[in-house]
């Protein structure tokens, strides 16, 4: 990353570091959508600049076909650093043979196994939290660096669930390092590709919210960074000029049923900023652009997706079931 970009994401960062220490302040509530959104409508953009990918000539297929052999014979029971390393490494490769069929299928099956050490769990983390690593080329238009920043939030969600429910590896700074990235994170990336070609799921969306449930599960979090994070991800999907069209929006409904079922005041900043949505859109004109057509839409695939849950709490169903006659 470039010094000019990484003052951007930092001065992202800070923004909305200083708004969600107003919420847990009890400062701000009831406007925590309006400043979020001011922060999300003026977001660097940056021309298009070459982006580095892993040598994948370097021996990376060759411990990947030795690691997956060993893990499903289950024979593995550790792995060094330099082995680790070069996997998170490789995660920005293009080739879905070595990032989501390799790395991605070892990483779950070797913490299912419990082959890496906790310092190494640790290691995992702070390696994939690197600015370097979560914002490489987000500032620019939709290019292959997606699948490295993609991956990276896909490989933090299973190390949260693993230190979650077993390990518990995480202190209580990380965790807090971790909502900070993961804020900036869904603040910057617009590249909301599903299956990119030759080289399979990008898939950002979808990976955000999986990081989205595990968090909404923390012991850790304050209720106050799991509204914003809530909220953030509301203002900025409705945002987004791009379709979501690879099952997201079923993702993210998913992660909205469990943050709502956990507490009343959950379900309360949830239905205030949904009412709001709406009005929002009774207010504004019909669509005459692309860019308005496909918001109107990716909503109502979030509708959609919702309304086919059966596990929101009454008031939300109600609330949800009641837009159908509003956008028919």
């Amino acid at each position: 990353m470039m010094a000019d970009e990484l003052k951007q994401v930092d001065d992202v960062r800070t923004q909305l570091r200083n708004l969600r220490q107003q919420v847990q302040a009890g400062a701000v509530f009831q406007s925590l959508n309006t400043k979020i959104g001011a922060v999300l409508d003026n977001l660097p953009s940056n021309d298009e600049t070459p982006v580095s990918l892993p040598d994948d000539t370097d021996g990376i297929k060759d411990l990947l076909k030795m690691l997956n052999q060993q893990i499903r014979a289950t024979t593995l029971d550790k792995i060094t650093d330099d082995q680790l390393m070069q996997l998170l490494n490789h995660l920005g490769s293009p080739d879905v043979d070595v990032r989501d069929r390799g790395i991605y299928f070892f990483f779950n099956d070797a913490l299912q196994q419990h082959v890496l050490s906790d310092s190494q769990l640790r290691l995992a983390v702070n390696t994939l939290l690197q600015d370097r690593v979560l914002f490489n080329h987000i500032t620019e238009p939709e290019n292959t660096a997606i699948f490295g920043r993609s991956f990276a939030v896909m490989i933090l969600s299973l190390l949260a669930y693993a230190d979650r429910v077993d390990a518990h590896f995480l202190d209580a700074e990380t965790t807090m390092r971790l909502v900070d990235q993961l804020a900036t994170y869904i603040a910057l990336e617009n590249d909301t590709r599903g299956f990119v070609g030759t080289s399979g799921w990008a898939h950002a969306y979808t990976h955000i919210g999986n990081l989205l449930d595990e968090l909404a599960e923390s012991q850790v979090l304050t209720r106050a960074d799991k509204v914003f994070l809530m909220i953030e991800i509301l203002e900025k999907y409705r945002r987004l000029e791009t379709p979501l069209i690879f099952g997201e929006s079923r993702r993210l409904a998913a992660y909205l049923a469990t943050v709502v079922n956990l507490n009343d005041l959950y379900e309360q900043a949830f239905l205030q900023e949904w009412r709001q949505w709406r009005v929002r859109l009774s207010n504004t004109p019909q669509p005459e652009d692309e860019a308005g057509w496909t918001r109107l839409f990716n909503r109502s695939r979030l509708l959609s997706a919702m309304i086919l849950r059966e596990d929101y709490p009454e008031e939300v169903s109600n609330a949800i079931n009641a837009e159908v006659d509003f956008l028919s």
